[in-house]
Formats: C-alpha cells, sequence, structure tokens
C-alpha cells in the first residue's frame, strides 16, 4: 500500500508539472526491468510494446551528479519523452547500458559533457530531441546496434555525434537530423542537404532545426582551480556558466571564495553567468576544513567567440618551390594543425572535391600526378566553425630521366 500511496503522489506532481512544463526531481537510476517504478519517474504503462513505460515531464540538473536518466539491464519496452536533462556530467544526460527496446524522444538536453550515450543496447529510436552545448551529443558505443536516431537537432556541441557500434541508422524515411555545423547546400530547396554530413552516415541532413532548445539553454563548463595551470588563463563561450572546483590533499575543500573583476568576495554556492564583456578577471581562494587558506589567486577569463586557425603541413619529401608551389609525392605525409584558445573538437578536410573526412592524422594523397586541391576546416569546443580553408599540391612521382648528350667531330 506506501508504495501505491507513493506512486499516486509522484503521479499527481507530474501531471500539475506538465500543465505548467516541467515538474522538478532528482537523476532517475533504473537497473533490471523491476526498476520501472513511480520511485523511479515512471508516470505510466506496463513495459508491453502496446504499453510501454513511460517517463516523462521531469526537468532533471544534473549538477552533483553522474547522470540524469541511467537505465541499465532493461528488456521491458519504454519511453522518455519530455524531459529537460541539464548540465549532464561524467556518464551522460541519458546513459543506456545494456538496454533493449527504447525510445528517447522530444526532451532537450544541454550545456555538460555527453548528451546521450548508448553502450551496447539496442533497438533504441532517438528522435525529436533538441541537444546543445554538449562535448558531445549523442556516443553510440561498442555492440550497440539496430538502433535508429532521426529528426533531432544539434547545436553547437564540440563533438556533435560518433558511433562505433553496428547497424545504426542516423535517418528514417529519407529524414535525418539537424547539424549546426553542417556545411553543405541544398540546391533543389527540399530542405534535405545535397551531401551527407561528416561524422555520422546521415545521408539526409535537415537544412533546418525540427526542434529548438528552450531558452534557458546555456553551455557550462567546470573551472579546476587546481588545474588552471601558472598562466592562469582559460577560455569559455560566451553565456557559460561557470563551475568552480578546488581540490585538498588532506581534509578537504570547505569553502571557495571569489569576486569578478575586483568586486567583493563571495562564498561560491553554484555555477555563475559572467558579465558579458570579452575579458574577465577573477580573484579566487580556498579554505579548507581547518581553516587553512591558500593565497588569493587570479584567473582571466576570455570569452571565446573565434574559429580555430588550422595550418596544413608536409612531412617529407616535399620540395617548395620558388614560385610558391609545393611539391609532394604519393609517400609525402599531410598534416593538419588547429589551434584554438578553448580546445579544437574536430578537423575536417576533403581532397579535389570529394566527400569530406574526418581527420584523425596525417593522410597521403592519392589520384595522378599534377595539381590536388586540399580543403579544410576546424570546429572548437563551443561550436565556433573556421571558414574553409584551401591549399593545391603539386605531386610528382615521376623519376628523371637523363639523356646523354655526345658532342664533337
Amino acid at each position: 500500500m506506501r508504495r501505491v500511496w507513493l506512486g499516486l503522489a509522484l503521479l499527481g506532481l507530474a501531471l500539475s508539472g506538465w500543465a505548467q512544463g516541467w515538474s522538478p526531481r532528482n537523476p532517475i537510476y533504473i537497473h533490471g526491468d523491476d526498476a520501472f517504478t513511480w520511485e523511479n519517474g515512471v508516470v505510466k504503462g506496463s513495459g508491453t510494446p502496446e504499453d510501454p513505460y513511460v517517463i516523462e515531464g521531469w526537468i532533471i540538473d544534473t549538477r552533483g551528479h553522474d547522470y540524469g536518466i541511467y537505465i541499465d539491464g532493461t528488456r521491458a519496452h519504454f519511453v522518455i519523452r519530455n524531459c529537460q536533462i541539464r548540465y549532464p556530467q561524467e556518464r551522460a544526460g541519458i546513459f543506456l547500458s545494456n538496454v533493449h527496446n527504447g525510445r528517447i524522444e522530444g526532451n532537450a538536453i544541454f550545456g555538460g559533457k555527453i548528451a546521450i550515450h548508448l553502450l551496447a543496447s539496442q533497438n533504441i529510436v532517438i528522435t525529436g530531441n533538441a541537444i546543445g552545448y554538449c562535448d558531445f551529443g549523442i556516443l553510440i558505443g561498442g555492440a550497440s546496434q539496430r538502433n535508429v536516431i532521426y529528426g533531432n537537432a544539434f547545436f553547437a556541441c564540440g563533438f556533435p555525434a560518433k558511433d562505433e557500434g553496428m547497424n545504426n541508422r542516423w535517418h528514417h524515411e529519407g529524414r535525418g537530423n539537424y547539424w549546426s555545423d553542417y556545411r553543405g547546400t541544398d540546391l533543389n530547396k527540399d530542405g534535405i542537404g545535397d551531401t551527407p554530413y561528416e561524422l555520422v552516415p546521415d545521408a539526409y541532413p535537415l537544412m533546418e532545426a525540427p526542434v529548438k532548445l528552450p531558452p534557458e539553454a546555456t553551455p557550462m563548463r567546470t573551472v579546476d582551480l587546481a588545474k588552471v595551470g601558472e598562466r592562469g588563463i582559460v577560455a569559455l563561450a560566451p553565456g557559460t556558466l561557470v563551475r568552480l572546483v578546488a581540490q585538498d590533499v588532506g581534509v578537504g575543500v570547505d569553502k571557495i571564495f571569489y569576486r569578478l573583476d575586483g568586486g567583493d568576495f563571495q562564498v561560491y554556492t553554484q555555477p555563475f553567468p559572467l558579465p558579458d564583456r570579452a575579458m574577465v578577471r577573477m580573484d579566487y581562494y580556498a579554505v579548507d576544513k581547518l581553516g587553512n587558506r591558500e593565497p588569493t589567486k587570479t584567473l582571466t577569463i576570455y570569452l571565446d567567440i573565434h574559429p580555430p586557425v588550422t595550418r596544413i603541413i608536409a612531412g617529407d619529401p616535399h620540395y617548395l618551390a620558388p614560385d610558391g608551389k609545393l611539391w609532394i609525392t604519393s609517400r609525402t605525409p599531410i598534416e593538419l594543425r588547429s589551434e584554438d584558445a578553448s580546445g579544437v573538437a574536430n578537423i575536417f578536410y576533403r581532397i579535389d572535391g570529394g566527400d569530406w573526412r574526418h581527420y584523425t592524422g596525417p593522410f597521403f594523397v592519392p589520384g595522378p600526378e599534377g595539381p590536388h586541391k586540399i580543403e579544410y576546416y576546424a570546429i572548437d569546443a563551443y561550436g565556433n566553425r573556421e571558414e574553409v580553408q584551401s591549399a593545391v599540391v603539386w605531386k610528382d612521382d615521376s623519376a628523371p630521366v637523363t639523356q646523354p648528350s655526345v658532342s664533337g667531330p
């Protein structure tokens, strides 16, 4: 009877919250089919294909936790929908491990490390979700297969998607996903990109976002004050919430004090926004549980609105001619080096107008002798994208031919 009354109380809270949008609650952990309960955020359903368990209408702030919704080792049918998961940290906003028969739809996940992570999971449909300001958007881990991902929108993620599984589809019935870093065209104006997306096999990338992030969506980054380094400089995206972490090898940190641009010191209690300026100076110090106080330190924070800068470098053998032509052979490794204040997330390149490829290390230029055009660009950790750069290299694999010349009577 106790479980029934608790379930009714939670259901009432959820229904009340849906009328207003979302209802706040703590992160959800479900291990095994028996854990699909009212206490764990399930508002209805019996776990069958016709009547799946439904987790719906929750707003989950993951700060201080490893995940928002974590489901492990289940085979029952379920749906996670109309939830807002903020600032996912170590595991993910939604983390499925060894899970079958799920559907993730209509959620907003933003401002953290990984939005959605599938590990050894299958028959999962991910659709209609708005994902933004995360280091990773959707990560499909090894042994995950037969999952379908379509109709989602990815905004300014450092690495929007990665698929290490098998037989997963990133489109459905001629409709893929929206990627804010997609560089393709739509010449026939049908709303579908003319070329596939680079990172995952999405053959039908959407030109417009089918869903939007909520207005309150912002990035959040953790500044570990013990790892800032001697320079005392970090770069963050505009609008970022700053989370401060300090370390103490003894009894532990009790409080962190900080001030911005010479203002009054205050105790750090929760992530805070930065002033809308190109550079912010933050003074800070920590006090441990015995009252030991470290000296005041200064951190300079730059707001990173600039894209990365990428250089192309030819290994040996190569020859830079006086006329500026760069000559290479089929054995010459080509390297792309990119620099950015906040860190480079991805580099892409293509050769002679071919498909865009994800740069993972030095490559060689295929094809016949003569000129070859290499195009490339990079994206930083906050989604700032470099304009496409290009370089022409001249390929020569032929050895010289010496002709003897004899002169005389």
